[in-house]
């Protein structure tokens, strides 16, 4: 399997010519044409139209667990957040300065997104949201009741559509079913699941190291030559970690033909005596990931819950490929960690894992072919 899925995920040579399946769209502006190829590569912009093209699946990391993605062409934020300490030049910051990554929240509103999703409303999730919106008002942006609520209350200058996928107070494991009414060729579920919490016996149940503070110990490029500047700006919901439905999270799996990616923003436990802050509902999780379509690749924060959790969710979801999230920066501190996590994983259910890891991986496109046998249920055929 382990060769068949190489061939599935491509990586990028670069070029100025137009890719051919690319849609051709009415020419978008300069600086959208610009922006989209930064973030999603030469090959795969038309250089003319801004058009991404529609026949792969692409993925732009902009830091902790937040993506711009291209679905069938489409452009699709998951999150919206330009990786940085958030404005504050502090010297216990976990993050460094936002011109460690090489853009700025602008840059990212310049792309002009289709459909914004929520994980969950922290400051390093969402922070850039506020700017994103203003910036395009015709984006469709779906989360709870609650997330729409602070983000509408946020942003009152401009008017713009939040879709509520859940009510306000649902259950854990509740799923909503989109279809493809948010997206053309594009089906999405999505499944309301815990927030990450600390282990109740972090002893016995470590959490992954936190790349950051290995940077301290071992001073790297983060913060030796990016420090923060007093100017630099600030996140939505920085000052009190995020608005009131900052906890509050969704999953989201996202389908093109015989592939599926599930995103998961934070992770939280999941079975046994899971319930924490009042939350109902997280035991009935597991089996709400088992009613979804298979999942082929799996985007999973290991930031705070304990180790036990990636066992979890990784048993209920039974993911081809596992990318891990939210340990930057400088995340390869936690490299060796994880991989000894996933190498318990019994053999016949073991994922592959991708590990990506600041800074080289910032910005640069993680390109799958939905159409590659792989995915399929028999990949012989």
């Amino acid at each position: 399997m382990r060769n068949r899925l190489s061939v599935a995920i491509l990586s990028l040579s670069f070029s100025l010519t137009a890719p051919a399946t690319a849609v051709e769209l009415k020419p978008l502006p300069a600086e959208t044409v610009s922006a989209r190829q930064k973030f999603f590569g030469l090959d795969n912009v038309n250089p003319r139209t801004g058009a991404v093209r529609d026949d792969r699946i692409i993925l732009s990391w902009t830091g902790v667990s937040s993506f711009v993605a291209s679905f069938r062409g489409h452009v699709v934020f998951l999150d919206a957040y330009i990786v940085r300490e958030g404005g504050a030049p502090l010297p216990a910051s976990p993050w460094p300065s936002i011109r460690y990554i090489g853009s700025t929240p602008e840059e990212l509103a310049a792309l002009k997104p289709e459909l914004i999703l929520f994980g969950h409303a922290h400051f390093d999730h969402t922070g850039d949201l506020p700017t994103v919106v203003r910036a395009n008002p015709d984006a469709v942006v779906v989360g709870t009741a609650e997330h729409c609520r602070d983000i509408t209350e946020e942003v009152t200058d401009v008017s713009f559509r939040c879709l509520s996928a859940f009510e306000e107070g649902a259950d854990l494991a509740t799923i909503r079913e989109f279809g493809e009414d948010l997206l053309p060729g594009v089906g999405i579920t999505a499944v309301k699941q815990p927030h990450s919490s600390a282990p109740p016996d972090p002893a016995a149940d470590p959490p992954f190291p936190f790349g950051a503070e290995g940077c301290r110990t071992f001073p790297g490029l983060a913060f030796d030559q990016f420090p923060v500047q007093p100017g630099e700006p600030l996140s939505w919901g920085y000052a009190t970690f995020g608005p009131p439905s900052g906890i509050i999270a969704i999953a989201w799996q996202i389908r093109v033909g015989d592939f599926a990616l599930l995103w998961q923003d934070t992770t939280g436990r999941i079975t046994g005596d899971c319930q924490v802050r009042g939350e109902i509902g997280c035991e009935r999780v597991p089996g709400a990931f088992d009613r979804l379509p298979k999942t082929d690749v799996r985007l999973g924060s290991i930031a705070v819950s304990g180790r036990s959790v990636w066992f979890e969710h990784n048993k209920a979801v039974g993911e081809k490929l596992f990318i891990p999230l939210h340990h930057d920066a400088c995340g390869y501190f936690s490299k060796k960690d994880i991989e000894e996590v996933v190498a318990r994983v019994p053999q016949y259910r073991r994922p592959r894992m991708w590990f990506i890891s600041d800074p080289g991986d910032y910005l640069r496109p993680i390109v799958f072919n939905p159409d590659a046998k792989i995915w399929r249920d028999d990949a012989s055929k």
